[in-house]
Protein backbone atom coordinates (compact mmCIF):
# COMPACT_ATOMS: atom_id res chain seq x y z
CA UNK A 1 0.00 0.00 0.00
CA UNK A 2 1.38 3.39 -0.88
CA UNK A 3 0.45 7.04 -0.81
CA UNK A 4 0.82 10.52 -2.32
CA UNK A 5 3.65 12.73 -1.08
CA UNK A 6 3.48 16.22 0.36
CA UNK A 7 6.35 18.41 1.53
CA UNK A 8 6.36 20.69 4.59
CA UNK A 9 7.04 24.24 3.43
CA UNK A 10 5.81 26.06 6.52
CA UNK A 11 9.15 27.91 6.79
CA UNK A 12 10.44 30.10 3.96
CA UNK A 13 14.09 30.20 2.90
CA UNK A 14 16.38 33.02 1.80
CA UNK A 15 19.70 32.52 0.03
CA UNK A 16 21.57 35.72 0.87
CA UNK A 17 24.69 37.26 -0.66
CA UNK A 18 24.99 34.94 -3.65
CA UNK A 19 28.15 35.84 -5.55
CA UNK A 20 26.75 34.52 -8.85
CA UNK A 21 23.29 33.41 -9.97
CA UNK A 22 22.81 31.70 -13.35
CA UNK A 23 19.53 32.75 -14.96
CA UNK A 24 18.12 32.63 -18.51
CA UNK A 25 19.00 36.34 -18.78
CA UNK A 26 22.62 35.63 -17.95
CA UNK A 27 24.72 35.75 -14.80
CA UNK A 28 23.60 38.02 -11.96
CA UNK A 29 25.93 39.00 -9.13
CA UNK A 30 25.39 39.90 -5.46
CA UNK A 31 21.80 38.67 -5.28
CA UNK A 32 19.39 37.36 -2.66
CA UNK A 33 17.02 34.57 -3.68
CA UNK A 34 13.72 34.13 -1.79
CA UNK A 35 11.90 30.79 -1.61
CA UNK A 36 8.39 30.07 -0.36
CA UNK A 37 6.32 26.87 -0.57
CA UNK A 38 8.82 25.19 -2.85
CA UNK A 39 9.06 27.99 -5.43
CA UNK A 40 11.34 30.94 -6.10
CA UNK A 41 9.34 34.02 -5.14
CA UNK A 42 11.89 36.77 -5.73
CA UNK A 43 15.42 37.46 -6.95
CA UNK A 44 16.56 40.81 -5.54
CA UNK A 45 19.79 42.76 -5.07
CA UNK A 46 21.76 41.82 -1.99
CA UNK A 47 20.27 43.17 1.25
CA UNK A 48 16.78 43.86 -0.14
CA UNK A 49 13.69 43.60 2.04
CA UNK A 50 11.38 40.59 1.61
CA UNK A 51 9.14 40.79 -1.49
CA UNK A 52 6.02 40.67 0.70
CA UNK A 53 5.84 41.21 4.49
CA UNK A 54 5.43 37.91 6.37
CA UNK A 55 2.00 37.33 7.92
CA UNK A 56 1.69 38.22 11.57
CA UNK A 57 2.74 35.34 13.80
CA UNK A 58 4.47 33.39 11.02
CA UNK A 59 7.92 31.90 11.43
CA UNK A 60 10.73 34.07 10.07
CA UNK A 61 12.42 32.66 6.96
CA UNK A 62 15.53 30.60 7.39
CA UNK A 63 18.53 32.46 6.02
CA UNK A 64 21.61 30.88 4.41
CA UNK A 65 24.71 33.04 3.97
CA UNK A 66 25.88 32.23 0.44
CA UNK A 67 29.03 34.34 0.22
CA UNK A 68 31.50 32.53 -2.01
CA UNK A 69 28.70 30.51 -3.62
CA UNK A 70 27.15 30.40 -7.05
CA UNK A 71 23.61 29.17 -7.73
CA UNK A 72 22.68 27.03 -10.73
CA UNK A 73 19.55 24.98 -11.46
CA UNK A 74 19.78 21.44 -10.12
CA UNK A 75 20.75 18.88 -12.75
CA UNK A 76 18.01 16.83 -14.46
CA UNK A 77 19.13 13.23 -15.07
CA UNK A 78 17.00 12.28 -18.08
CA UNK A 79 17.53 8.51 -18.04
CA UNK A 80 18.80 6.20 -15.34
CA UNK A 81 18.29 2.88 -13.57
CA UNK A 82 18.85 4.06 -10.01
CA UNK A 83 19.01 0.79 -8.06
CA UNK A 84 21.75 -0.45 -10.41
CA UNK A 85 24.09 1.14 -7.87
CA UNK A 86 24.14 -2.34 -6.29
CA UNK A 87 25.65 -3.65 -9.57
CA UNK A 88 28.34 -0.99 -9.86
CA UNK A 89 31.42 -2.66 -11.37
CA UNK A 90 29.66 -6.00 -11.73
CA UNK A 91 29.92 -6.42 -15.52
CA UNK A 92 32.50 -4.13 -17.09
CA UNK A 93 34.40 -4.19 -20.41
CA UNK A 94 31.74 -6.13 -22.34
CA UNK A 95 29.61 -5.41 -25.44
CA UNK A 96 26.05 -4.28 -24.72
CA UNK A 97 24.11 -7.43 -25.64
CA UNK A 98 26.62 -9.75 -23.91
CA UNK A 99 26.63 -7.46 -20.88
CA UNK A 100 22.82 -7.52 -20.70
CA UNK A 101 22.25 -11.21 -21.35
CA UNK A 102 25.15 -12.72 -19.40
CA UNK A 103 25.60 -10.34 -16.48
CA UNK A 104 22.88 -7.77 -15.88
CA UNK A 105 19.58 -9.55 -16.58
CA UNK A 106 20.59 -12.70 -14.63
CA UNK A 107 21.68 -10.56 -11.66
CA UNK A 108 18.53 -8.43 -11.74
CA UNK A 109 16.41 -11.58 -11.50
CA UNK A 110 17.69 -11.94 -7.91
CA UNK A 111 16.96 -8.37 -6.77
CA UNK A 112 14.36 -7.98 -4.02
CA UNK A 113 12.15 -4.98 -3.19
CA UNK A 114 14.52 -4.20 -0.31
CA UNK A 115 17.45 -4.17 -2.74
CA UNK A 116 15.58 -1.71 -4.93
CA UNK A 117 14.84 0.58 -1.98
CA UNK A 118 18.40 0.78 -0.67
CA UNK A 119 19.97 0.76 -4.13
CA UNK A 120 17.77 3.72 -5.03
CA UNK A 121 18.58 5.47 -1.74
CA UNK A 122 22.27 5.07 -2.58
CA UNK A 123 21.63 6.51 -6.06
CA UNK A 124 19.68 9.43 -4.57
CA UNK A 125 22.51 10.13 -2.14
CA UNK A 126 25.05 10.17 -4.96
CA UNK A 127 22.81 12.45 -7.02
CA UNK A 128 22.31 14.89 -4.15
CA UNK A 129 26.04 15.05 -3.47
CA UNK A 130 26.68 15.98 -7.12
CA UNK A 131 23.85 18.50 -7.58
CA UNK A 132 21.05 16.50 -9.22
CA UNK A 133 17.46 17.30 -8.17
CA UNK A 134 15.47 15.16 -10.65
CA UNK A 135 15.89 11.67 -12.13
CA UNK A 136 13.85 9.90 -14.80
CA UNK A 137 14.14 6.28 -13.66
CA UNK A 138 13.32 3.00 -15.39
CA UNK A 139 13.67 -0.15 -13.30
CA UNK A 140 11.79 -2.68 -11.15
CA UNK A 141 9.61 -2.46 -8.00
CA UNK A 142 8.80 1.23 -8.65
CA UNK A 143 6.83 1.52 -5.41
CA UNK A 144 10.07 0.89 -3.49
CA UNK A 145 11.97 3.28 -5.73
CA UNK A 146 9.27 5.89 -5.18
CA UNK A 147 9.54 5.51 -1.41
CA UNK A 148 13.33 5.85 -1.66
CA UNK A 149 13.24 9.03 -3.75
CA UNK A 150 10.58 10.49 -1.48
CA UNK A 151 12.58 9.69 1.64
CA UNK A 152 15.63 11.32 0.03
CA UNK A 153 13.60 14.41 -0.96
CA UNK A 154 14.29 14.24 -4.70
CA UNK A 155 11.97 14.59 -7.66
CA UNK A 156 11.65 11.49 -9.83
CA UNK A 157 9.70 10.08 -12.73
CA UNK A 158 9.36 6.33 -12.18
CA UNK A 159 8.77 3.73 -14.85
CA UNK A 160 8.45 -0.02 -14.43
CA UNK A 161 10.73 -1.51 -17.11
CA UNK A 162 8.46 -3.56 -19.39
CA UNK A 163 9.55 -6.55 -21.50
CA UNK A 164 7.58 -9.31 -23.18
CA UNK A 165 10.01 -10.60 -25.88
CA UNK A 166 7.03 -11.24 -28.23
CA UNK A 167 5.56 -13.76 -25.77
CA UNK A 168 1.75 -13.25 -25.47
CA UNK A 169 1.57 -14.91 -22.05
CA UNK A 170 4.38 -12.74 -20.73
CA UNK A 171 2.73 -9.67 -22.25
CA UNK A 172 -0.43 -10.34 -20.27
CA UNK A 173 1.58 -10.61 -17.06
CA UNK A 174 3.45 -7.39 -17.84
CA UNK A 175 0.21 -5.49 -18.47
CA UNK A 176 -1.27 -6.64 -15.19
CA UNK A 177 1.91 -5.73 -13.29
CA UNK A 178 1.99 -2.23 -14.78
CA UNK A 179 -1.62 -1.49 -13.88
CA UNK A 180 -1.01 -2.72 -10.33
CA UNK A 181 2.02 -0.46 -10.01
CA UNK A 182 0.18 2.56 -11.37
CA UNK A 183 -2.55 2.12 -8.80
CA UNK A 184 0.01 1.57 -6.04
CA UNK A 185 2.05 4.67 -6.84
CA UNK A 186 -0.72 6.95 -8.00
CA UNK A 187 -4.07 5.71 -6.69
CA UNK A 188 -7.16 6.97 -8.46
CA UNK A 189 -5.39 9.66 -10.50
CA UNK A 190 -6.11 10.36 -14.17
CA UNK A 191 -4.29 13.66 -14.62
CA UNK A 192 -0.89 15.21 -13.82
CA UNK A 193 -0.45 16.06 -10.13
CA UNK A 194 -0.21 19.63 -8.84
CA UNK A 195 3.44 20.56 -9.28
CA UNK A 196 3.77 22.20 -5.88
CA UNK A 197 2.86 19.12 -3.85
CA UNK A 198 4.07 15.88 -5.40
CA UNK A 199 7.68 15.04 -6.14
CA UNK A 200 7.35 11.48 -7.45
CA UNK A 201 5.18 10.48 -10.39
CA UNK A 202 4.77 7.48 -12.72
CA UNK A 203 6.01 7.15 -16.30
CA UNK A 204 5.15 4.42 -18.81
CA UNK A 205 8.44 2.68 -19.65
CA UNK A 206 8.55 -0.04 -22.33
CA UNK A 207 12.19 -1.07 -22.42
CA UNK A 208 12.90 -1.01 -26.18
CA UNK A 209 11.72 -2.13 -29.60
CA UNK A 210 13.93 -5.25 -29.34
CA UNK A 211 12.46 -6.44 -26.02
CA UNK A 212 8.82 -5.42 -26.56
CA UNK A 213 6.26 -6.73 -29.04
CA UNK A 214 4.41 -4.34 -31.32
CA UNK A 215 1.27 -4.96 -29.28
CA UNK A 216 2.99 -4.05 -26.01
CA UNK A 217 4.51 -0.88 -27.47
CA UNK A 218 1.07 0.24 -28.69
CA UNK A 219 -0.69 -0.77 -25.45
CA UNK A 220 1.84 1.30 -23.48
CA UNK A 221 1.01 4.32 -25.65
CA UNK A 222 -2.69 3.85 -24.93
CA UNK A 223 -2.00 3.66 -21.19
CA UNK A 224 0.17 6.76 -21.31
CA UNK A 225 -2.55 8.61 -23.22
CA UNK A 226 -5.31 7.52 -20.84
CA UNK A 227 -3.36 8.54 -17.75
CA UNK A 228 -1.68 11.58 -19.38
CA UNK A 229 1.78 10.20 -18.64
CA UNK A 230 5.10 10.21 -20.48
CA UNK A 231 6.53 7.36 -22.58
CA UNK A 232 10.14 6.49 -21.69
CA UNK A 233 12.05 4.05 -23.92
CA UNK A 234 15.55 3.07 -25.08
CA UNK A 235 15.87 3.99 -28.77
CA UNK A 236 18.51 3.59 -31.51
CA UNK A 237 21.25 2.83 -29.00
CA UNK A 238 23.48 0.57 -31.11
CA UNK A 239 24.14 -0.28 -34.73
CA UNK A 240 23.03 -3.86 -34.03
CA UNK A 241 19.67 -2.65 -32.69
CA UNK A 242 19.07 -0.81 -35.98
CA UNK A 243 20.12 -3.77 -38.12
CA UNK A 244 17.99 -6.22 -36.16
CA UNK A 245 14.97 -3.93 -36.33
CA UNK A 246 15.34 -3.56 -40.09
CA UNK A 247 15.58 -7.34 -40.42
CA UNK A 248 12.70 -8.24 -38.08
CA UNK A 249 10.37 -5.23 -38.38
CA UNK A 250 11.21 -3.87 -41.83
CA UNK A 251 12.04 -0.37 -40.54
CA UNK A 252 14.58 1.47 -38.43
CA UNK A 253 13.65 1.69 -34.71
CA UNK A 254 12.23 5.22 -34.53
CA UNK A 255 10.38 4.80 -37.83
CA UNK A 256 9.03 1.49 -36.53
CA UNK A 257 7.66 3.32 -33.48
CA UNK A 258 6.16 5.91 -35.81
CA UNK A 259 4.60 3.22 -38.03
CA UNK A 260 2.92 1.75 -34.95
CA UNK A 261 1.27 5.11 -34.27
CA UNK A 262 3.13 5.63 -31.00
CA UNK A 263 4.86 8.90 -31.88
CA UNK A 264 1.66 10.53 -33.09
CA UNK A 265 -0.30 9.33 -30.06
CA UNK A 266 2.45 10.51 -27.72
CA UNK A 267 3.36 13.77 -29.47
CA UNK A 268 5.79 15.80 -27.30
CA UNK A 269 5.60 13.14 -24.56
CA UNK A 270 8.22 10.57 -25.66
CA UNK A 271 11.53 10.51 -23.77
CA UNK A 272 13.95 8.45 -25.85
CA UNK A 273 17.24 7.39 -24.26
CA UNK A 274 20.45 7.19 -26.32
CA UNK A 275 19.22 8.09 -29.85
CA UNK A 276 22.66 7.51 -31.37
CA UNK A 277 22.09 5.67 -34.67
CA UNK A 278 19.52 7.71 -36.62
CA UNK A 279 19.30 8.45 -40.33
CA UNK A 280 17.88 11.69 -41.75
CA UNK A 281 14.30 10.37 -41.83
CA UNK A 282 14.47 9.47 -38.14
CA UNK A 283 16.01 12.81 -37.22
CA UNK A 284 13.15 14.57 -38.97
CA UNK A 285 10.63 12.30 -37.29
CA UNK A 286 12.08 12.96 -33.85
CA UNK A 287 11.76 16.70 -34.40
CA UNK A 288 8.30 16.50 -35.96
CA UNK A 289 6.83 14.62 -33.01
CA UNK A 290 8.78 16.48 -30.33
CA UNK A 291 10.70 13.44 -29.08
CA UNK A 292 13.09 14.37 -26.26
CA UNK A 293 16.44 12.78 -27.15
CA UNK A 294 18.49 11.90 -24.06
CA UNK A 295 22.27 11.73 -24.41
CA UNK A 296 24.19 9.24 -22.23
CA UNK A 297 27.85 9.89 -23.16
CA UNK A 298 29.65 7.82 -20.49
CA UNK A 299 27.49 4.74 -21.08
CA UNK A 300 27.64 5.07 -24.87
CA UNK A 301 31.42 5.40 -24.83
CA UNK A 302 31.97 2.58 -22.34
CA UNK A 303 29.76 0.15 -24.27
CA UNK A 304 31.15 1.39 -27.62
CA UNK A 305 27.63 2.28 -28.74
CA UNK A 306 28.52 5.30 -30.86
CA UNK A 307 28.46 9.11 -30.86
CA UNK A 308 25.29 11.12 -30.24
CA UNK A 309 24.52 13.40 -33.26
CA UNK A 310 24.11 16.55 -31.15
CA UNK A 311 24.49 19.09 -33.94
CA UNK A 312 21.87 17.35 -36.10
CA UNK A 313 19.41 17.68 -33.23
CA UNK A 314 20.42 21.24 -32.36
CA UNK A 315 19.93 22.46 -35.94
CA UNK A 316 16.40 21.08 -35.96
CA UNK A 317 15.47 22.31 -32.47
CA UNK A 318 14.85 18.78 -31.17
CA UNK A 319 14.28 18.71 -27.37
CA UNK A 320 17.39 17.45 -25.57
CA UNK A 321 18.39 16.16 -22.15
CA UNK A 322 21.53 14.66 -20.60
CA UNK A 323 21.74 11.52 -18.47
CA UNK A 324 24.05 9.09 -16.72
CA UNK A 325 22.25 5.81 -17.53
CA UNK A 326 22.68 3.23 -14.73
CA UNK A 327 25.83 2.81 -12.68
CA UNK A 328 26.42 -0.66 -14.10
CA UNK A 329 27.28 1.00 -17.41
CA UNK A 330 28.71 4.37 -16.35
CA UNK A 331 29.77 3.81 -13.39
CA UNK A 332 28.64 6.91 -11.47
CA UNK A 333 25.75 9.38 -11.34
CA UNK A 334 27.79 12.59 -11.50
CA UNK A 335 26.29 14.91 -14.13
CA UNK A 336 29.49 16.98 -14.16
CA UNK A 337 31.22 13.96 -15.70
CA UNK A 338 28.45 13.68 -18.29
CA UNK A 339 28.74 17.35 -19.28
CA UNK A 340 32.47 17.13 -19.84
CA UNK A 341 32.31 13.83 -21.70
CA UNK A 342 29.43 15.05 -23.89
CA UNK A 343 31.32 18.20 -24.90
CA UNK A 344 34.67 16.45 -25.47
CA UNK A 345 33.12 13.55 -27.40
CA UNK A 346 31.55 15.96 -29.91
CA UNK A 347 34.79 17.89 -30.35
CA UNK A 348 36.92 14.76 -30.69
CA UNK A 349 34.60 12.68 -32.89
CA UNK A 350 33.86 15.48 -35.35
CA UNK A 351 37.31 17.13 -35.07
CA UNK A 352 35.71 20.49 -34.35
CA UNK A 353 36.69 22.29 -31.13
CA UNK A 354 33.68 24.64 -31.37
CA UNK A 355 31.03 21.91 -31.05
CA UNK A 356 28.76 21.72 -28.01
CA UNK A 357 30.16 24.69 -26.05
CA UNK A 358 30.09 24.79 -22.27
CA UNK A 359 27.07 27.06 -21.92
CA UNK A 360 24.96 24.84 -24.16
CA UNK A 361 25.73 21.53 -22.45
CA UNK A 362 25.10 23.19 -19.06
CA UNK A 363 21.66 24.29 -20.34
CA UNK A 364 20.91 20.76 -21.56
CA UNK A 365 22.06 19.20 -18.28
CA UNK A 366 19.94 21.51 -16.13
CA UNK A 367 16.78 20.88 -18.16
CA UNK A 368 16.56 24.10 -20.19
CA UNK A 369 16.39 22.37 -23.59
CA UNK A 370 13.28 20.22 -22.98
CA UNK A 371 10.03 21.07 -21.22
CA UNK A 372 8.73 17.49 -21.30
CA UNK A 373 8.67 17.19 -17.49
CA UNK A 374 7.28 20.67 -16.74
CA UNK A 375 3.72 19.42 -16.00
CA UNK A 376 5.23 17.61 -13.00
CA UNK A 377 7.04 20.64 -11.63
CA UNK A 378 10.46 19.93 -13.14
CA UNK A 379 11.88 23.30 -14.21
CA UNK A 380 15.12 24.18 -15.96
CA UNK A 381 15.80 27.76 -14.89
CA UNK A 382 16.21 29.95 -11.82
CA UNK A 383 13.48 32.55 -12.32
CA UNK A 384 10.70 33.94 -10.18
CA UNK A 385 7.86 31.41 -10.01
CA UNK A 386 10.09 28.47 -10.93
CA UNK A 387 10.57 25.41 -8.69
CA UNK A 388 13.24 25.96 -6.05
CA UNK A 389 15.54 23.17 -7.28
CA UNK A 390 19.01 24.62 -6.79
CA UNK A 391 22.64 23.54 -6.53
CA UNK A 392 24.97 25.91 -4.72
CA UNK A 393 28.52 25.78 -6.02
CA UNK A 394 31.54 26.43 -3.79
CA UNK A 395 33.44 29.07 -5.76
CA UNK A 396 36.42 28.68 -3.41
CA UNK A 397 36.86 25.02 -4.34
CA UNK A 398 40.28 24.57 -6.02
CA UNK A 399 38.59 23.38 -9.22
CA UNK A 400 36.63 26.66 -9.46
CA UNK A 401 39.61 29.04 -9.05
CA UNK A 402 40.23 31.32 -10.90
CA UNK A 403 36.75 32.16 -12.22
CA UNK A 404 37.39 33.51 -15.71
CA UNK A 405 34.28 31.76 -17.00
CA UNK A 406 31.75 30.07 -14.69
CA UNK A 407 30.23 27.81 -17.36
CA UNK A 408 33.65 26.64 -18.56
CA UNK A 409 34.75 25.83 -15.02
CA UNK A 410 31.56 23.87 -14.35
CA UNK A 411 31.85 21.80 -17.53
CA UNK A 412 35.59 21.31 -18.03
CA UNK A 413 37.08 21.63 -14.53
CA UNK A 414 34.50 20.75 -11.90
CA UNK A 415 33.20 17.49 -10.46
CA UNK A 416 30.38 16.78 -8.05
CA UNK A 417 32.73 17.74 -5.21
CA UNK A 418 32.21 21.45 -5.97
CA UNK A 419 28.55 21.24 -4.90
CA UNK A 420 28.19 22.64 -1.38
CA UNK A 421 24.40 22.73 -0.87
CA UNK A 422 21.40 21.23 -2.67
CA UNK A 423 17.80 22.43 -2.43
CA UNK A 424 14.87 20.55 -3.97
CA UNK A 425 11.32 21.88 -3.89
CA UNK A 426 12.48 24.45 -1.37
CA UNK A 427 13.88 21.89 1.07
CA UNK A 428 17.60 21.80 1.94
CA UNK A 429 18.80 18.25 1.25
CA UNK A 430 22.53 18.88 1.66
CA UNK A 431 24.33 21.73 3.42
CA UNK A 432 28.11 22.10 3.68
CA UNK A 433 28.24 18.73 1.84
CA UNK A 434 26.46 17.00 4.73
CA UNK A 435 23.42 14.84 3.92
CA UNK A 436 21.37 13.60 6.90
CA UNK A 437 21.27 9.80 7.08
CA UNK A 438 24.23 9.26 4.77
CA UNK A 439 25.95 6.67 6.99
CA UNK A 440 22.80 4.55 7.21
CA UNK A 441 22.33 4.58 3.44
CA UNK A 442 25.91 3.44 2.83
CA UNK A 443 25.66 0.71 5.45
CA UNK A 444 22.38 -0.71 4.17
CA UNK A 445 23.43 -0.51 0.52
CA UNK A 446 26.59 -2.48 1.30
CA UNK A 447 24.53 -5.08 3.15
CA UNK A 448 22.07 -5.46 0.26
CA UNK A 449 24.86 -5.68 -2.30
CA UNK A 450 26.58 -8.43 -0.34
CA UNK A 451 23.34 -10.36 0.08
CA UNK A 452 22.58 -10.01 -3.64
CA UNK A 453 26.06 -11.29 -4.51
CA UNK A 454 25.56 -14.30 -2.23
CA UNK A 455 22.24 -15.14 -3.91
CA UNK A 456 23.80 -14.93 -7.37
CA UNK A 457 26.70 -17.19 -6.33
CA UNK A 458 24.32 -19.79 -4.87
CA UNK A 459 22.41 -19.85 -8.16
CA UNK A 460 25.59 -20.30 -10.19
CA UNK A 461 26.92 -23.05 -7.95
Amino acid sequence: MWYTFFMDHSADLVLRNLDVLVTPRGRLTNQDLWISRGSITAILPQGSSPPTPPPAGSRPPRSLDCRGKGAIPGFKNGHTHAAMTLLRGYGDDMPLQTWLQERIWPAEAHMTPEDIYWGTRLAALEMIKSGTTFANDMYFHPAQAARAFHDAGLRAGLGLALFDFDDPRRQEQVRERLLQNLETIWPGRKEPPPAESELVFPVIAPHSVYTCSNELLQWCARQATEHQLLYHIHMNETRREVEDCLSLRGARPLIHLQNLGVLEAMEHRVVAAHMVWLDSSELESATRWGVTAVHNPASNMKLASGCFPWQDYARRGTPLMLATDGTASNNNLDMFDEMKLAALLQKHHFQDATRLPAGEILAIATGARSNVFEPWGVGGALTEGAPADIALIDLDHPRMVPLHNLESNLVYSASGSVVDTVICNGRVLMEDRQVPGEAEVLREARRCSQSLGDRILRQVS
